[in-house]
């Protein structure tokens, strides 16, 4: 009887999320996830999710959206395919969901991450850092208040290295589906990671595995509705993602200088990538490079906001992990420590004085700033 006792136990738990009062003010993850499940409704119910009045008119009933004009995502319909079981239910049940959810795949993301990363000299104690560190992360607190889904795109990108440390690369390449939700965060990430797998390693099994979840989520879409592809293609043309202000190194340039043409910088960027991949291609380490290209991309993406900055977990816990793997001295890792933790004090006091996102744009530099010192000490020491 013993042995059925953990199962009930989430049966029960997982029914009072499903059926329980929800202990959270109303607002709570609301923000964005409003579009995201208002667009999954609407292809589930084999409509137009792109169209902007019936978006406003599906937000209007359901999710007590007052404004005359239409909240709209702008993610590939992948992700509407993902969301589908959240319209089963109405829009405040389902908030609360995907705020369980998000908080789940934050704590998943950072435990694979650990478990990959970690050594077997790290000490027990320091294995409860890293889900504390995902959820006390600004960018991470800001991701649960709107209910975004740039949580999707960490786990994908943790998922891809606990497999492919383990050469499950099916399953990595499955898990980078999810990193597509959010295209212009791994830019430069999965052209690295496949240039690597296909010319390096000459295996395929990591292409074949994205191909197949690509495979089954338009399969889904298509179902649903054969013509999303004209769809999302007239929305998207018709949309100013590059007007917007945003918190990148482009972003910044556009709204101090008027360079507008900084926010395509990726077009120079990602070429300069590949060749650089190229001249150590025999030498690559996917562990480094790929929180490396995470944060390249954040950096020069066309457009981005403060909460995508979560995915720069990523080199935050491969720092954790060299400092709990003793890789410098106690003096060295208690600045590491600080350097990290005021990076995120810092960003969280600039938010209390509520000024322009844009002005975030720091953050990222200021981690590429820490990771880049932390793993040029880390191979001196190694020398």
């Amino acid at each position: 009887m013993a042995k059925y006792l953990p199962a009930g136990i989430i049966a029960i738990l997982f029914l009072i999320v499903l059926l329980g009062p929800i202990p959270v003010p109303p607002s709570m993850g609301r923000g964005d996830f409003r579009a995201y499940w208002s667009a999954a409704k609407l292809l589930a119910q084999s409509e137009n999710f792109a169209d902007a009045e019936l978006l406003l008119q599906t937000e209007q009933a359901h999710t007590q959206w007052r404004e005359d004009w239409a909240v709209i995502t702008w993610n590939p319909p992948w992700l509407l395919a993902l969301l589908l079981p959240y319209t089963a239910v109405p829009f405040e049940r389902a908030t609360w969901l995907w705020l369980i959810s998000n908080i789940v795949i934050v704590f998943t993301s950072a435990i694979l991450l650990w478990q990959t990363w970690r050594t077997p000299t790290s000490s027990p104690k320091w294995n409860y850092v890293p889900p504390l560190m995902g959820l006390l992360f600004l960018p991470t607190m800001i991701a649960l208040l709107m209910g975004q889904v740039n949580t999707l795109v960490l786990l994908g990108l943790a998922g891809f290295m606990f497999f492919f440390n383990r050469d499950q690369l099916f399953a990595a390449g499955l898990c980078l589906v999810l990193t597509l939700v959010k295209p212009h965060l791994v830019y430069l990430t999965l052209p690295i990671i496949f240039l690597h797998l296909l010319w390096t390693r000459r295996d395929y099994r990591g292409a074949a595995g994205l191909a197949t979840a690509i495979l089954l989520l338009t399969g889904i879409v298509f179902v649903l509705r054969p013509s999303f592809i004209a769809d999302y293609t007239q929305t998207v043309s018709q949309g100013s993602l590059l007007g917007w202000e945003t918190p990148t190194l482009g972003g910044i340039l556009a709204t101090v200088f008027n360079w507008q043409w900084a926010k395509l910088m990726g077009i120079v960027v990602l070429p300069i990538t590949i060749w650089l991949w190229w001249r150590h291609r025999e030498n690559v380490d996917l562990n480094i490079w790929v929180p490396a290209t995470v944060l390249l991309s954040v950096i020069t993406a066309p457009f981005g906001w403060g909460y995508d900055v979560i995915v720069l977990l990523l080199p935050l816990l491969l720092i954790v992990s060299w400092i709990a793997a003793g890789r410098f001295n106690r003096t060295e890792a208690i600045a590491w420590g600080v350097a990290l933790i005021g990076i995120n004090v810092a960003a969280i006091y600039q938010r209390s004085f509520g000024i322009s996102e844009v002005y975030t744009f720091w953050v990222p530099i200021a981690v590429a700033i820490a990771f880049i010192s932390a793993n040029f000490r880390r191979q001196r020491l190694n020398l």
